[in-house]
């Protein structure tokens, strides 16, 4: 069993907190046992996973680590102190894993038939990027593209906000939003951008059927101004007064659900 908070796998897990260290060795940290779980269901690449007594313990952990071994991963136990040291949530579940961190290629996601893209652009804050992660998935968005600025979405937080969705959605990060914008027009793929002030209420808007990108700024400040130059159509979310906006998890459920319907609906009558 593993005691020391200084040995080489405690160190390096616990420095996966830093998206710095994450660049460096190449992997990300996953925490809990349903997050695990995930991930192994996912076929997501395991270094290793680092679990407590209490863990082993119980017939889900049993089980857990016995995919886990037979998928290959080595399993470590650890004493609650060193994991400790490692976990950011204030009541541990017993169990880590480092996960290979291989981002998508954000041309390539451009390039599938008919895509249905989330842009994500200036949300900085974990537990929404998260959200965002999880409804797109629900909503069946074939990849998310974040601009540069946006929180890196292999954070520990906004990890477990998606809920396992980042082991089965395609998500990247573009070099700049000027060069999205432009690759995106190169390739036809309608830009609807959200606007908390102009354009059709989203539950009036001709939603294109085919290509098409859904844009989402932050709550405080909006997209980018160039991703209301290349619109292509304007959506705004009508609010009661005296409310003002919604958080971008919000407003994205809302359009990215009524995106998808319009787009169910022309499937389905063979537009």
């Amino acid at each position: 069993m593993i005691t020391s908070p200084d040995n080489q796998y405690v160190k390096e897990a616990r420095s996966l907190s830093r998206k710095k260290e994450r660049g460096l060795t190449g992997k990300y940290l996953i925490e809990g046992v349903r997050l695990v779980e995930e991930a192994v269901a996912s076929a997501v690449s395991l270094a290793y996973c680092l679990y407590t007594a209490r863990v082993s313990s119980l017939p889900r952990g049993r089980s857990l680590l016995e995919g886990l071994a037979a998928a290959g991963v080595d399993c470590l136990e650890v004493d609650e102190r060193a994991l400790a040291t490692i976990t950011e949530t204030e009541q541990s579940q017993g169990i880590v894993a480092a996960a290979s961190l291989t981002p998508a290629d954000w041309e390539a996601l451009l390039d599938v038939p008919a895509p249905f893209l989330l842009i994500v652009d200036g949300v900085q804050d974990p537990g929404n990027l998260g959200t965002i992660v999880r409804t797109a998935e629900a909503a069946g968005v074939t990849g998310v593209l974040l601009t540069p600025g946006v929180v890196d979405p292999y954070s520990p937080k906004v990890i477990r906000a998606t809920m396992g969705a980042l082991f089965r959605l395609p998500v990247a990060t573009a070099p700049s939003a000027e060069g999205l914008a432009s690759a995106m027009r190169e390739r036809e793929i309608a830009l609807a951008v959200a606007d908390a002030r102009d354009g059709v209420p989203y539950y009036e808007a001709p939603w294109m059927k085919e290509g098409l990108a859904i844009v989402i700024g932050s709550e405080a400040h909006g997209p980018q101004p160039i991703w209301r130059e290349r619109a292509g159509l304007l959506v705004r979310i009508p609010l009661a007064p005296p409310v003002e906006s919604l958080n971008a998890a919000v407003a994205s459920a809302v359009l990215l659900f009524e995106a998808a319907r319009h787009r169910s609906v022309a499937s389905k009558k063979g537009l």
